[in-house]
């Protein structure tokens, strides 16, 4: 368990949707280096309380990580712990998809 100076923040809707076609690196899938291309992102419902969306990634075809929490690193987002679950195998690889509820403020 973290404490609150440990926890990592989770970008929100907005900040994945402008990372859309960019790349993950997984830090937690050994032994080799493995990355996830942020494909698209889909928004499903949104009130005054709350914000619901899904992230979906995409991997290498040859190299498959079962669902988990997965300590992912961006660029321009830092590093956070995303739990993602695989959702389909396509001729381009295995898509992964990882489901937010943000309460708003």
């Amino acid at each position: 368990m973290r404490t609150g100076e440990e926890q990592l923040s989770l970008p929100g809707l907005t900040s994945f949707s402008e990372q859309v076609g960019s790349t993950f690196e997984v830090m937690d899938v050994p032994p080799a280096v493995f990355m996830l291309k942020l494909v698209r992102v889909v928004e499903h419902s949104k009130t005054e309380h709350n914000a619901a969306f899904s992230v979906f990634f995409l991997g290498a075809l040859d190299r498959f990580i079962p669902q988990g929490i997965r300590k992912l690193k961006h660029a321009e987002l830092g590093e956070m712990e995303i739990f993602l679950v695989p959702v389909a195998k396509t001729n381009e690889g295995f898509e992964y998809e990882a489901a937010f509820n943000t309460i708003l403020k």
